[in-house]
């Protein structure tokens, strides 16, 4: 069975974005620290679950 034959659903947003965390890599004095903001994908679906 071929996939390609079924339409593509997005099932969420993506990519999510990457955010700074200036504060907490000022106070650790070290390396720019970033988090993933994976609850950015859409309504209740938060995580990977849809990925």
């Amino acid at each position: 069975m071929k996939l390609s034959r079924f339409p593509r659903v997005r099932l969420g947003h993506a990519p999510t974005p990457l955010e700074p965390l200036r504060r907490l890599s000022e106070v650790l004095g070290g390396p720019n620290l970033y988090i993933k903001r994976d609850d950015c994908t859409g309504l209740a679906t938060g995580g990977n679950k849809t990925r």
